[in-house]
C-alpha cells in the first residue's frame, strides 16, 4: 500500500478576487497584496517551506523580501498569485488553516486595520502596509500557540483592540 498523498489546500488565489465585481478602478495588481503581505510575515517567520522555495525558485525573491529590497509582492508571479499549503512548513500550514478562513481570521484582520481601503482593493504593496498588519498577525500567533494552536483560531472581540488603536492614531 502506497502512503496517501496530502492535499494542497488554497487557502486563497489572485484570481479568486479579481475574477467579477473587481473595482474597475484599480489595477488587477491590487487583487494580490493582502496575499503578499501575509507570504511575507511567513517569510519573515521561517514559515515558507524551503523545499518549495528551491522548487519554485523563490529563494532570491525570498531573500529581496526578506532584506526590504522588494515590496511585500515580489513572489506574486512566482507563486501565480496563490497561498497554497504545498507552500508551506508543517507550522504555517498549521497556523494558516486556523487563521486564514474567509470573513474570520486575517481577512477580518485585513479589514480592521485597512478600513474601506480593503474593500476597494486600495491598499499599496509597500512595507508600511506590511509593518501596520504584521503587529496583528503576531499577536495572533502569539495568542493561538497560547491556547495549544488549536485547528481553528479562537477570535476575541476586536472592539477594545480597535479602541486602543483609534485612541493611539489620535482621534
Amino acid at each position: 500500500m502506497q502512503p496517501e498523498e496530502e492535499s494542497v489546500i488554497e487557502y486563497d488565489i489572485w484570481r479568486w478576487h479579481t475574477d467579477g465585481s473587481f473595482p474597475k478602478d484599480q489595477l488587477p495588481e491590487q487583487g494580490y497584496v493582502h496575499i503578499g503581505v501575509y507570504l511575507t510575515w511567513l517569510i519573515n517567520h521561517d514559515m515558507l517551506d524551503p523545499e518549495w522555495i528551491a522548487r519554485s525558485g523563490a529563494k532570491r525573491a525570498a531573500a529581496a523580501i526578506t532584506a526590504r529590497d522588494e515590496t511585500p509582492c515580489a513572489l506574486r508571479d512566482i507563486t501565480d498569485g496563490r497561498l497554497a499549503s504545498d507552500m508551506l512548513t508543517a507550522e504555517g500550514r498549521v497556523f494558516t488553516g486556523a487563521y486564514y478562513a474567509p470573513q474570520y481570521g486575517y481577512p477580518k484582520d485585513w479589514r480592521w486595520v485597512f478600513g474601506r481601503r480593503a474593500d476597494r482593493y486600495d491598499v499599496p504593496d509597500e512595507w508600511d502596509t506590511y509593518d501596520r498588519i504584521a503587529r496583528v498577525i503576531d499577536d495572533r500567533h502569539t495568542a493561538w500557540v497560547e491556547v495549544g494552536r488549536p485547528e481553528l483560531m479562537p477570535m476575541p472581540n476586536l472592539l477594545p483592540s480597535w479602541l486602543t488603536f483609534w485612541r493611539s492614531k489620535g482621534r
